[in-house]
């Protein structure tokens, strides 16, 4: 998680931990819904990445 920007972090947290919807997390943060749907996505995939790396190196 600390490999991610701080925007794709919170976004990510928000929306997979805390469970927030699109909306409330757009109140939270001031940004767009799709701005945060993109960030969510972009830490998905970022993650994904680490986690297979992680994986080859074991």
């Amino acid at each position: 998680m600390d490999q991610l920007p701080v925007e794709q972090r919170e976004a990510f947290l928000l929306k997979h931990v805390e469970e927030v919807s699109y909306e409330e997390m757009a109140e939270i943060t001031g940004a767009g819904v799709s701005a945060l749907k993109m960030r969510v996505k972009r830490a998905c995939a970022r993650l994904r990445e680490l986690l297979e790396e992680e994986v080859a190196h074991d």
